[in-house]
Protein backbone atom coordinates (compact mmCIF):
# COMPACT_ATOMS: atom_id res chain seq x y z
CA UNK A 1 0.00 0.00 0.00
CA UNK A 2 1.48 3.31 -1.12
CA UNK A 3 1.49 6.07 1.50
CA UNK A 4 -0.41 9.23 0.92
CA UNK A 5 3.02 11.25 0.90
CA UNK A 6 4.55 9.19 -1.76
CA UNK A 7 2.04 9.92 -4.07
CA UNK A 8 1.93 13.52 -3.64
CA UNK A 9 5.39 13.14 -4.05
CA UNK A 10 5.10 11.02 -7.22
CA UNK A 11 2.36 13.74 -8.58
CA UNK A 12 5.04 16.73 -8.03
CA UNK A 13 7.84 15.00 -10.17
CA UNK A 14 4.76 14.12 -13.24
CA UNK A 15 3.81 17.88 -12.72
CA UNK A 16 7.49 19.34 -13.41
CA UNK A 17 7.91 17.08 -15.99
CA UNK A 18 4.83 18.00 -17.63
CA UNK A 19 5.67 21.69 -17.10
CA UNK A 20 8.57 20.97 -18.71
CA UNK A 21 6.85 19.01 -22.08
CA UNK A 22 4.36 22.13 -22.15
CA UNK A 23 6.96 24.34 -22.16
CA UNK A 24 8.98 23.09 -25.15
CA UNK A 25 5.46 21.96 -27.52
CA UNK A 26 4.68 25.86 -26.65
CA UNK A 27 8.41 26.55 -28.13
CA UNK A 28 7.88 24.50 -30.85
CA UNK A 29 4.64 25.50 -31.90
CA UNK A 30 6.19 29.13 -31.16
CA UNK A 31 8.86 28.01 -34.04
CA UNK A 32 6.76 26.38 -36.58
CA UNK A 33 4.14 29.56 -36.26
CA UNK A 34 6.66 31.92 -37.07
CA UNK A 35 9.04 30.28 -39.45
CA UNK A 36 6.26 27.79 -41.20
CA UNK A 37 6.41 24.98 -41.49
CA UNK A 38 8.22 23.43 -45.07
CA UNK A 39 11.08 21.10 -45.91
CA UNK A 40 14.24 22.32 -46.30
CA UNK A 41 15.99 19.30 -45.19
CA UNK A 42 15.92 16.63 -42.88
CA UNK A 43 17.72 17.96 -39.83
CA UNK A 44 15.61 21.65 -40.68
CA UNK A 45 12.33 19.44 -39.86
CA UNK A 46 13.51 17.27 -37.15
CA UNK A 47 15.53 18.86 -34.77
CA UNK A 48 12.98 21.48 -34.09
CA UNK A 49 10.33 18.72 -33.01
CA UNK A 50 13.34 16.51 -30.31
CA UNK A 51 13.00 18.71 -27.48
CA UNK A 52 9.41 18.44 -26.80
CA UNK A 53 9.61 14.72 -27.88
CA UNK A 54 12.33 13.99 -25.24
CA UNK A 55 10.95 15.86 -22.79
CA UNK A 56 7.28 13.58 -23.43
CA UNK A 57 9.67 10.31 -23.23
CA UNK A 58 10.95 11.62 -20.15
CA UNK A 59 7.24 12.12 -18.58
CA UNK A 60 6.60 8.59 -19.51
CA UNK A 61 9.41 7.63 -18.33
CA UNK A 62 9.16 8.84 -14.64
CA UNK A 63 5.79 8.03 -15.21
CA UNK A 64 6.74 4.33 -14.40
CA UNK A 65 10.20 5.31 -12.27
CA UNK A 66 8.67 7.22 -9.63
CA UNK A 67 6.45 3.30 -8.73
CA UNK A 68 9.51 1.51 -8.15
CA UNK A 69 9.90 0.40 -4.63
CA UNK A 70 13.01 -1.29 -2.54
CA UNK A 71 12.70 -4.76 -1.47
CA UNK A 72 15.74 -4.10 1.26
CA UNK A 73 17.55 -1.29 2.98
CA UNK A 74 20.52 -1.72 0.07
CA UNK A 75 18.04 -1.05 -2.89
CA UNK A 76 16.33 1.87 -0.64
CA UNK A 77 19.44 3.73 -0.03
CA UNK A 78 20.36 3.38 -4.06
CA UNK A 79 16.72 4.27 -5.45
CA UNK A 80 17.65 7.51 -2.73
CA UNK A 81 20.73 8.27 -4.33
CA UNK A 82 19.07 7.90 -7.40
CA UNK A 83 16.74 9.83 -7.26
CA UNK A 84 18.97 12.70 -5.61
CA UNK A 85 21.54 12.43 -8.56
CA UNK A 86 18.50 12.66 -11.00
CA UNK A 87 17.06 15.17 -9.49
CA UNK A 88 20.47 17.67 -9.77
CA UNK A 89 21.07 16.50 -13.28
CA UNK A 90 17.72 17.33 -14.66
CA UNK A 91 17.68 20.91 -12.70
CA UNK A 92 21.31 21.53 -13.76
CA UNK A 93 21.27 20.38 -17.84
CA UNK A 94 17.86 22.81 -17.85
CA UNK A 95 19.89 25.74 -16.23
CA UNK A 96 23.21 25.22 -18.33
CA UNK A 97 20.42 25.22 -21.42
CA UNK A 98 18.37 28.08 -20.41
CA UNK A 99 21.61 29.77 -19.45
CA UNK A 100 24.40 29.11 -21.52
CA UNK A 101 23.09 27.80 -24.28
CA UNK A 102 19.66 29.60 -25.09
CA UNK A 103 20.88 32.69 -22.81
CA UNK A 104 18.00 34.74 -21.14
CA UNK A 105 18.99 37.67 -22.64
CA UNK A 106 18.30 37.50 -26.10
CA UNK A 107 14.88 36.87 -25.84
CA UNK A 108 11.65 37.66 -28.43
CA UNK A 109 8.25 37.20 -27.65
CA UNK A 110 6.14 36.22 -24.91
CA UNK A 111 5.73 32.73 -25.78
CA UNK A 112 9.48 32.39 -25.83
CA UNK A 113 10.21 34.01 -22.93
CA UNK A 114 6.88 32.08 -21.04
CA UNK A 115 8.70 28.87 -23.02
CA UNK A 116 11.72 29.18 -21.53
CA UNK A 117 11.13 29.97 -17.68
CA UNK A 118 7.87 27.29 -17.69
CA UNK A 119 10.87 24.93 -18.79
CA UNK A 120 13.28 26.06 -15.92
CA UNK A 121 10.04 26.40 -13.06
CA UNK A 122 9.24 22.42 -14.39
CA UNK A 123 12.67 21.77 -13.95
CA UNK A 124 12.80 23.04 -10.10
CA UNK A 125 9.46 21.20 -9.77
CA UNK A 126 10.69 17.92 -10.76
CA UNK A 127 13.63 18.02 -8.69
CA UNK A 128 12.14 19.42 -5.54
CA UNK A 129 9.71 15.95 -6.43
CA UNK A 130 12.68 14.01 -6.80
CA UNK A 131 14.36 14.90 -3.07
CA UNK A 132 10.52 14.41 -1.53
CA UNK A 133 10.35 10.80 -3.41
CA UNK A 134 13.73 10.23 -2.17
CA UNK A 135 12.59 10.54 1.18
CA UNK A 136 9.16 8.73 0.92
CA UNK A 137 11.29 5.78 0.16
CA UNK A 138 10.88 2.54 2.54
CA UNK A 139 12.17 -0.59 2.37
CA UNK A 140 9.93 -3.77 2.61
CA UNK A 141 12.61 -6.10 4.53
CA UNK A 142 15.81 -5.10 6.60
CA UNK A 143 19.21 -6.43 5.43
CA UNK A 144 19.40 -8.65 7.79
CA UNK A 145 16.05 -10.51 6.76
CA UNK A 146 16.79 -10.71 3.21
CA UNK A 147 20.09 -12.71 3.67
CA UNK A 148 19.54 -16.51 4.20
CA UNK A 149 19.75 -18.01 7.62
CA UNK A 150 22.63 -20.10 7.95
CA UNK A 151 20.91 -22.82 9.48
CA UNK A 152 18.23 -22.84 6.67
CA UNK A 153 21.23 -23.54 4.00
CA UNK A 154 21.44 -27.18 2.91
CA UNK A 155 25.01 -28.75 0.87
CA UNK A 156 24.84 -29.17 -2.40
CA UNK A 157 24.61 -32.84 -3.26
CA UNK A 158 26.35 -33.82 -6.03
CA UNK A 159 24.06 -36.03 -9.02
CA UNK A 160 25.06 -38.97 -10.50
CA UNK A 161 26.07 -38.89 -14.24
CA UNK A 162 23.37 -39.21 -16.86
CA UNK A 163 24.49 -41.59 -19.30
CA UNK A 164 23.82 -45.03 -21.71
CA UNK A 165 23.55 -47.33 -18.54
CA UNK A 166 21.94 -45.30 -15.94
CA UNK A 167 18.05 -45.81 -14.43
CA UNK A 168 17.46 -42.26 -15.73
CA UNK A 169 18.14 -42.22 -19.26
CA UNK A 170 14.56 -42.91 -21.18
CA UNK A 171 15.97 -43.35 -24.79
CA UNK A 172 18.06 -46.56 -23.70
CA UNK A 173 14.53 -48.19 -22.11
CA UNK A 174 12.88 -51.16 -24.10
CA UNK A 175 15.59 -50.95 -26.58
Amino acid sequence: MKSRVRLQAQLIVLLGFAISAAANVISYFNTVTQRGYHFNGFRVSVVPMLNPLMTIAALAAWWWLTRIEAGDERQRRNLQRAYLAFAAQYLLTTSFFLIVIDPFHILGTFWMTTSLWSDLIGAFVAAVGLVFLSLTLRSHTTIEEAEPKSDARRPIEPMAPIGRHSTGNHATKGA
